[in-house]
């Protein structure tokens, strides 16, 4: 073969991958995605729940500030209109069809932690939070809220910053949801916390949450922040309305917790 042909023949065969070998990186290349891709997600969900506790902690820290320039009064848990006593943490009133507040940027700013938040509406929102709700966030029941925001509950709420005993077990700030456009009232998670056995108490308006892999993120009255797994996938699916309080209360360790918590037994 002379030399033109080699080098005609060179031209006709240029290199490159064949079709087996295009189809073998293409395959490591998805096998290599779908490893990465549940980590790259677990990574960003965990940058949402550092975030969330960080929202948690400034709201704390305004919680007390609150109580000091207020002769250590605690800013009510509940969401009322700002009516006498005047001291709504946000002021979004009763879900019904005539409230035109509620679930609204004027209801957080009608609220007496409006000044002690930056008075920014982020610190509001949880990143996690995929609802249309202006809010993410609720105030435990036990933090001077009503004693009728619960049915039968008894215990008797705080007041005062100097009326709670050991901080660090008693939870201020929590994780909430709503199937309503906002979320109505303090935070209660249990229909009668001292009946034997408990019951988990949810309403369309109120409700805990499972955003954060499957758990919560909540805040104590010293101002440190936890996050909490949830260990029951039944309260997983209590959180997202999947079933009801009574399959999910029976033997539910995470019920018993919440329990410890709102009693500050924990």
């Amino acid at each position: 073969m002379s030399k033109r042909q080699q080098n005609e023949r060179g031209k006709m065969t240029p290199g490159g991958f064949t079709l087996i070998e295009l189809l073998v990186v293409i395959s490591i290349i998805s096998v290599l995605m779908s490893i990465l891709m549940p980590a790259l997600s677990g990574a960003r969900e965990h940058g949402k729940r550092v975030h969330c506790l960080a929202n948690l902690r400034n709201f704390t820290q305004g919680w007390i500030m609150y109580a000091f320039e207020n002769d250590d009064d605690l800013c009510s848990a509940d969401t009322d209109w700002d009516v006498p006593p005047a001291s709504h943490w946000v002021a979004d009133g009763p879900v019904m069809p005539s409230n035109h507040i509620g679930g609204t940027e004027k209801a957080i700013e009608n609220g007496v932690f409006w000044p002690y938040t930056a008075q920014t509406l982020d610190l509001y929102k949880c990143k996690s939070d995929s609802s249309e709700l202006l809010r993410s966030y609720s105030i435990s029941r036990a933090m001077n809220g009503k004693t009728c925001n619960c049915e039968h509950d008894n215990i008797k709420p705080f007041k005062s910053w100097t009326e709670i005993q050991m901080p660090t077990k008693k939870v201020v700030f929590i994780d909430a949801g709503s199937r309503t456009k906002w979320i109505e009232g303090s935070f209660c998670s249990i229909e009668q916390i001292d009946a034997i056995p408990p019951k988990w108490f949810v309403r369309d308006s109120r409700n805990i949450t499972a955003r954060h892999s499957n758990g919560c993120n909540m805040s104590f009255a010293d101002s440190h922040c936890e996050y909490w797994k949830y260990s029951d996938p039944r309260t997983v699916d209590l959180a997202n309305w999947q079933i009801g309080p009574d399959e999910a209360s029976p033997e539910n360790y995470d019920l018993e917790r919440f329990v410890q918590l709102l009693m500050g037994r924990q």
